[in-house]
């Protein structure tokens, strides 16, 4: 194997098979404000050798190789569903360049569930990072982390939930921190300022133009006070 790996160096000198980097996306929307966003042609990330910049350079791929399916939920405080997100962990391994290495490409998510109640707002955001050789200098084993993060707000404060998954050039994958699972909404903020009836204040502009440079200016929907 060294002897090929050699070969390999010499014939591909800009191509490091030992290091592993990432192509595709960094970072991407799943679900924006309620509604898929999601394209699985564009949004997907890969590790593999440095050098490679178009994973269709190498051969042999497999897959996709697929995770069991995720979820996170929240609720309200009398347990009815506000919003749903269900998904599953996919990727493309195997690719090798002349029997080198196992990589990872179309690293990403399939979409099970995407649900919000009418009052709330779901927000799906998808990260790839740390590109990772697992193998040996002789026989590389690319990888990547796949983060999801899933967020959900309405009359409250915003909540966040985040899952790791490690995919692996050999088909193999290992979950990482991942909060999965029911959960409460965050409560609304009790700092709000108290509300004083006997003080007055303005809202609303306090300047404006009506007329500038003998052209009317003045829009009435929001050039007013209060």
């Amino acid at each position: 194997m060294r002897v090929l790996a050699s070969l390999f160096a010499s014939t591909h000198a800009q191509i490091d098979p030992a290091t592993v980097v990432e192509i595709g996306k960094e970072i991407y929307q799943a679900i924006e404000d309620n509604q898929p966003v999601i394209d699985t042609t564009i949004d997907w990330a890969g590790a593999v050798p440095q050098g490679i910049t178009d994973w269709t350079q190498l051969e042999n791929w497999q897959g996709p190789a697929q995770s069991d399916s995720y979820y996170v939920e929240f609720k309200n405080g009398l347990g009815t569903k506000l919003t749903k997100f269900a998904w599953q962990f996919v990727w493309k391994y195997g690719g090798d360049m002349s029997g080198v290495g196992k990589y990872v490409t179309q690293a990403g998510i399939d979409v099970d569930t995407a649900y919000a109640y009418l009052s709330e707002h779901l927000d799906v955001e998808v990260k790839s990072l740390k590109p990772v050789n697992y193998g040996t200098s002789d026989a590389p084993v690319g990888g990547v982390d796949i983060q999801v993060s899933v967020s959900s707000h309405g009359l409250f404060e915003k909540t966040t939930k985040v899952c790791t998954m490690t995919v692996k050039g050999d088909g193999t994958s290992a979950l990482g921190t991942c909060e999965q699972g029911s959960f409460g909404l965050s409560q609304p903020s009790n700092d709000l300022p108290a509300i004083d009836p006997s003080t007055v204040v303005e809202i609303g502009k306090e300047i404006y133009q009506a007329i500038e440079d003998n052209q009317p200016t003045l829009n009435t929907t929001i050039d007013w006070a209060g």
